[in-house]
């Protein structure tokens, strides 16, 4: 497997080779949930809500590509699914990141496409690969979870899961 070419096999993560295949989810804490509607306003909504959450962890370093990434994640889900979509962000205690999910009702898995310099599309998984430590897709009972991760430094994530489990 190659870090631009995710193998698709139903059930298992479609990922870069930067996570083994056979990883489970991982252990979530302090983790949040909004069901957006199938329109182009939730793709402002979900970057807003992305960056009011990181705020609220202190994790303000992440914002800047947590932001474009849940965009990508976001706008793939309205184009490729019909119905609502599901952003969910959380904090991985094992795995010592920020994970954003992004759940639709389509169960086509996400495709690498090759791109030429003029093309105004096909970007936002490579994206994915450039930025985020890891990322992957999940087949759901209801269609697909698509995910990335980004690790804030070690003392910025103490800080965050501390405040995680002192809110309600």
């Amino acid at each position: 497997m190659n870090a631009t070419t995710p193998t698709v096999s139903r059930g298992a993560p479609v990922s870069t080779e930067r996570r083994p295949e056979a990883a489970r989810p991982p252990a979530t804490s302090g983790g949040t949930s909004w069901l957006l509607p199938s329109e182009p306003s939730s793709v402002p909504r979900a970057r807003r809500l992305a960056i009011a959450q990181l705020g609220v962890w202190a994790l303000h370093d992440l914002s800047d590509d947590a932001e474009l990434l849940v965009s990508e994640l976001v706008t793939n889900a309205l184009r490729h699914a019909g119905g609502p979509i599901r952003l969910t962000l959380s904090l991985c205690s094992v795995d010592r990141a920020f994970r954003c999910e992004v759940a639709d009702e389509h169960p086509e898995q996400p495709q690498v496409r090759r791109t030429c310099g003029d093309d105004e599309g096909g970007r936002g998984l490579h994206l994915l690969d450039l930025l985020s430590r890891c990322w992957g897709s999940t087949c759901t009972a209801a269609g697909k979870v698509v995910w990335f991760e980004l690790h804030p430094p070690a003392i910025a994530l103490e800080a965050a899961l501390e405040e995680a489990h002192m809110t309600p």
